[in-house]
């Protein structure tokens, strides 16, 4: 099994328009914000609104300078194998084409409803395909507080862990109500 080369892991965040009407603030940038301010976790926030966007702002981050946001996260709504952007939904196979071969000791992180709700195999291709140390996300339709804070947790566990499995075993030592309730999937090779 590979592990993450660094325990010091910042954010690259990619954020879908959430709401219709455009004078609702709701973001995760909020959350990301309060890792920045509390625990000095770095990151790159930028809002995705058309596929043309989303893959802009992907082959950006794989610029070298980029190497230390090695947390790929992925803030959209979702349904299984997806997320949408804009209007249109991007499966996790486009996605994997996007990334292809460039995540190397990359987590990829969906916050997204039911973008897992998948089989394994779909996901272990996602793996392969991408070169990703781990993929995580959700199965179910989640609450955007209590997934936030969730996903505040994570970030913050990341980077007390580079083996992934052992990540995997704390979450579910210790946060077992939130993996249950959320129905949180976390795959690595």
């Amino acid at each position: 099994m590979r592990i993450a080369q660094n325990y010091k892991k910042n954010v690259f965040c990619l954020e879908g328009d959430w709401q219709k009407d455009m004078r609702d603030n709701s973001s995760i940038r909020a959350a990301l914000m309060f890792l920045k301010e509390n625990l000095n976790i770095n990151y790159i926030y930028k809002q995705c609104g058309t596929r043309e966007n989303l893959e802009y702002y992907l082959t950006m981050w794989q610029q070298k300078k980029y190497a230390a946001y090695s947390i790929c996260y992925f803030a959209f709504h979702g349904k299984p194998e997806s997320i949408q952007v804009g209007k249109e939904f991007v499966t996790l196979a486009e996605l994997a084409d996007m990334l292809q071969g460039s995540c190397q000791d990359k987590i990829i992180h969906f916050g997204s409803c039911k973008t897992l709700n998948t089989e394994p195999a779909v996901i272990k291709k996602f793996l392969e395909h991408t070169g990703a140390l781990c993929v995580c996300g959700f199965e179910t339709e989640i609450n955007f507080v209590e997934s936030s804070a969730f996903d505040m947790v994570l970030i913050e566990l990341f980077q007390q862990y580079k083996d992934m499995a052992m990540l995997d075993k704390n979450l579910r030592r210790n946060y077992r109500s939130f993996v249950k309730r959320l129905q949180f999937k976390l795959m690595y090779l």
